[in-house]
């Protein structure tokens, strides 16, 4: 097994979202002396814009049959919809396609879909050793996480995939109206049939959570600096300065876990993936309080609402474009649109627009990795939608890899040489 032995004590972790945040806290756990370098600090980003579901009932990735479909459909469609392709975009898109495409066939579909089983199976329990159960317990409630359907012809058109997932150990309950009701009397008449996962946990402030997971790092000694990374230069010796903001940091260890941000550091450090950065977008009806008690997917709409803290947000899936490009707030107006039409009391309704950037790869699962070219980097990113479930387990398995041990999950899928074409990010 590849990893840095036990001396690397001084650690940089480049990004304070959630896998960075986890990262952090189990490098230092680990007796590393940890800087966590993020302009804005812990918790912001991508990870502010989710819902706060811990989604450990998605076991299939999103390269199979069915989203190269949604792929395609969405690379010739000139319109608005829920899943977009920048046009102007396209050509420099192909490439991550084509590994999109080549990695959705039944072999590499039902390998990638084992890993992401077993990934997470682990992902709670990674997060929960994080925490002291007082803290987990108050910040993350299971509050399960139920699809919602208009037709009886839309909810019986998912039945192949709820059996999958009964086969594969995912606790799933068919809803019919009546038990809709009794379950989100808030929802309306015309949702009449849902599918319950009622093992799902929630948080209702995923800022506040990550935050929680920093400060475990900070009390144990990690060190928090506001300040963008804007190169990573290796040593003579193994070791690496990290230049950030007119700073250098000197250390022995870099994670990078940048997010949307990690690829083109990567393809500096002699590690191009292929890699592709998508935009999702939310709203927030600040102070809302609608009753919903459960997060909800709309599955005629494509968007998930939520009950926050902050009020009640609304996501939708997102949009492939290059990361220098402006959101389009026609998705936002769109996700503005779908809350009144089912809770008319919120028009009116004070609402902030969110967007940031998912990081993507082709198959569906993260990278998580030690640098093939420079011992003591390594990589934690690729998450797509999945980053919040999984940050946890990224933590767990990086700390494991620089300190040479046997991390908890044999991590050879999230290997960052496991694409063979010309990267683009």
């Amino acid at each position: 097994m590849s990893g840095s032995k036990i001396d690397k004590k001084r650690a940089a972790v480049v990004g304070a979202g959630a896998v960075g945040a986890c990262c952090a806290a189990y490098l230092q756990r680990d007796g590393h002396d940890v800087v966590v370098l993020d302009p804005d600090g812990f918790g912001r980003g991508c990870s502010e814009g989710t819902v706060g579901i811990f989604a450990t009932n998605i076991i299939a990735p999103a390269s199979s049959a069915g989203g190269v479909k949604a792929m395609l459909t969405a690379a010739q469609n000139p319109d608005l919809d829920t899943l977009m392709i920048n046009k102007e975009f396209l050509s420099e898109f192909l490439p991550w396609m084509a590994s999109f495409v080549a990695t959705s066939g039944p072999l590499s579909f039902a390998l990638g879909r084992e890993a992401l089983k077993e990934a997470q199976r682990l992902s709670i329990p990674a997060l929960r050793a994080i925490l002291d159960k007082d803290v987990f317990d108050e910040h993350v409630k299971e509050r399960g996480w139920i699809s919602a359907y208009e037709s009886e012809a839309s909810f019986k058109a998912g039945k192949a995939d709820r059996d999958v997932r009964k086969q594969h150990g995912i606790a799933v309950e068919e809803l019919d109206e009546k038990q809709l009701k009794s379950i989100e009397p808030s929802l309306p008449e015309k949702l009449k049939f849902a599918t319950l996962f009622p093992r799902e946990y929630h948080t209702a402030n995923v800022n506040k959570f990550i935050a929680a997971i920093g400060d475990v790092a900070l009390r144990n000694g990690a060190v928090l600096k506001q300040r963008s990374v804007d190169h990573i230069e290796p040593q003579d010796d193994g070791t690496f300065h990290v230049h950030a903001g007119g700073e250098i940091v000197h250390v022995d260890v870099v994670v990078i876990a940048a997010g949307a941000y990690s690829a083109k550091l990567a393809a500096e450090l002699g590690s191009p993936v292929l890699h592709c950065a998508e935009r999702g977008y939310g709203v927030t009806f600040e102070n809302a309080d609608v009753g919903l008690n459960t997060p909800v997917t709309l599955a005629q709409n494509k968007c998930v609402i939520a009950p926050m803290e902050a009020g009640l947000h609304v996501i939708s899936s997102g949009e492939f474009a290059p990361i220098d490009t402006q959101p389009d707030e026609r998705h936002q107006d769109r996700l503005i649109s779908i809350a009144q039409d089912l809770y008319p009391e919120l028009v009116g309704k004070t609402v902030t627009r969110w967007s940031g950037w998912r990081s993507t790869v082709p198959d569906g699962l993260p990278v998580i990795d030690e640098s093939p070219v420079h011992k003591g980097v390594f990589y934690a990113f690729g998450h797509s939608h999945l980053g919040l479930t999984q940050a946890g387990l990224s933590g767990a398995i990086i700390s494991a890899l620089a300190g040479g041990r046997e991390p908890v999950m044999n991590n050879t899928p999230f290997k960052i040489d496991r694409f063979s074409l010309t990267p683009t990010y």
